[in-house]
């Protein structure tokens, strides 16, 4: 009877060496594929991982016009119905803020053109903005502390007309 040495220890290394080999190769993989993912993460390659580029705009966006910097309430002290909104539009088609649209709020009638009521903060803006298309309008300064700007229309405003809209630029190739 040949008696051989096989008292399980053999056995045992040999499924050690086989799990040791099955992990290595699961650790390796994972390594491999950790290292590929992240390299394709940096060169843009998985879906997803970055976010998309923001397309090509061919639209200009001008800076808003420095009228619009100031609000511009308008006033009807004219007694004419629909006056100060007609006004309103038409400013707001120049580009104006305008702001309250309403009846005189001192309840003022008057005859002339009208008046431009503004505080040391609305003066330059009242001066350079409003006055060249009210010719003919009182200036006066009251006690606000803002810059806003009241016009208020009397019995001679003018008709003012809608401004026409200016072109936008464009962009050669867009």
């Amino acid at each position: 009877m040949s008696y051989s040495r096989d008292n399980g220890l053999d056995r045992a290394r040999q499924r050690r060496r086989r799990r040791a080999t099955a992990i290595a190769a699961l650790v390796a993989i994972v390594v491999f594929a950790g290292f590929a993912y992240a390299v394709s993460y940096f060169a843009g390659w998985v879906p997803g991982s970055r976010p998309p580029a923001p397309p090509a705009s061919c639209t200009v966006t001008p800076p808003p016009p420095p009228q619009a910097a100031v609000v511009l309430n308008v006033y009807n002290a004219s007694g004419d119905t629909g006056q100060a909104t007609d006004v309103a539009n038409a400013m707001t088609s120049r580009n104006f803020n305008v702001g309250v649209v309403s009846n005189d709020p001192y309840q003022e009638s008057l005859d002339g053109v009208g008046q431009i009521r503004f505080g040391p903060a609305g003066k330059a803006f009242a001066e350079k903005y409003v006055k060249p298309l009210v010719p003919g309008a009182t200036m006066v300064e009251d006690g606000r502390t803002d810059s806003s700007v009241d016009l208020a229309l009397g019995k001679a405003f003018p008709h003012l007309a809608t401004a026409k809209p200016t072109p936008t630029p464009t962009i050669p190739g867009c």
